[in-house]
């Protein structure tokens, strides 16, 4: 899986920011455990700062962006949220938007939850590392956390402020494609659908086979050249859903590898490892993605 490969510099419509790096979020918490607080806690309010700007930056007249911090199992975590400034309704739709192995803080992140607002939205941006954890902890056995955190996340978007809590389902990129997965095939009341861009496929055996009739809907985007989804596994989640009785699609783009909906991998090293930017594929997607969810909102 590509999910300790990802790059933390990201770029979203011209702007830049880097995200925080899973190892030294741990290496910044052991020191603050081990009386080294002084640098650690300044370099976390460094970063504070640092999401704030972003969260700002992105806000506008139509969208207002704040953190949201959510728990899970004890451990402290780091969302926002964002919201249309003007709402036709009184409860607007939720979207939960999962973030790829370089963590929450991005500005593709904040790109995302802002455009879902100015779609009339909820857009509720989850961390699903925390202080100490990292994409590394949800491989195998750890698939069982994954989806025990995305159930704690979906409660927490059900009792924002605004939220229709008949209308709520998922979106996520790489590592987070894989957790919105793991979130349906848990088939939890009130999840309507979730969508995957270019996240890993396998059903692990740590995770119970539960059937899916009725529940969410699935919408999986995929590189058909993408060299962390053998033909192989895709035959095997066809076949995964087919048997769970979902609602499901595996659309693929051809002549595209992973992360194609991201605009910062765009150089031949990026390419050689399995990593590249399709205008055509992202915005292809994002414009299925948008009549997805106009189909499952609907009445």
């Amino acid at each position: 899986m590509p999910w300790h490969g990802e790059e933390r510099v990201v770029l979203a419509e011209g702007k830049r920011f880097v995200g925080r790096n899973s190892a030294s979020r741990g290496r910044e918490t052991r020191e603050r455990k081990g009386g080294r607080g002084r640098m650690a806690c300044t370099l976390e309010a460094s970063r504070n700062e640092g999401l704030d700007d972003l969260l700002l930056e992105f806000s506008s007249e139509e969208v207002s962006i704040r953190r949201q911090v959510h728990e899970h199992e004890g451990a402290q975590l780091s969302g926002f949220v964002s919201f249309p400034s003007r709402r036709e309704t009184e409860l607007s739709p939720c979207i939960m938007v999962v973030h790829t192995a370089a963590g929450p803080h991005e500005a593709f992140i904040v790109d995302k939850v802002a455009k879902l607002a100015r779609l009339g939205y909820i857009a509720f941006a989850v961390d699903m590392f925390g202080e100490d954890l990292d994409s590394g902890s949800f491989k195998e056995e750890g698939r069982t956390l994954l989806q025990s955190r995305m159930l704690a996340a979906l409660e927490t978007s059900l009792s924002l402020a605004g939220v229709d809590k008949n209308k709520v389902a998922a979106i996520g990129y790489c590592f987070g494609g894989t957790a919105v997965l793991d979130l349906a095939r848990a088939n939890p009341a009130l999840l309507r659908g979730v969508v995957s861009f270019h996240g890993i496929l396998d059903h692990p055996p740590a995770l119970q086979d539960v059937d899916l009739r009725g529940g969410p809907k699935v919408l999986a985007f995929n590189g058909y050249s993408d060299p962390f989804v053998p033909a192989a596994g895709k035959h095997a989640f066809a076949e995964e859903m087919e048997s769970k009785g979902a609602r499901w699609q595996l659309h693929e783009f051809g002549g595209c590898v992973h992360a194609f909906t991201r605009p910062d991998k765009t150089t031949q090293e990026h390419k050689e490892k399995g990593f590249f930017y399709d205008k055509y594929a992202a915005d292809s997607s994002w414009a299925m993605t948008r009549a997805f969810f106009e189909s499952v909102f609907s009445p």
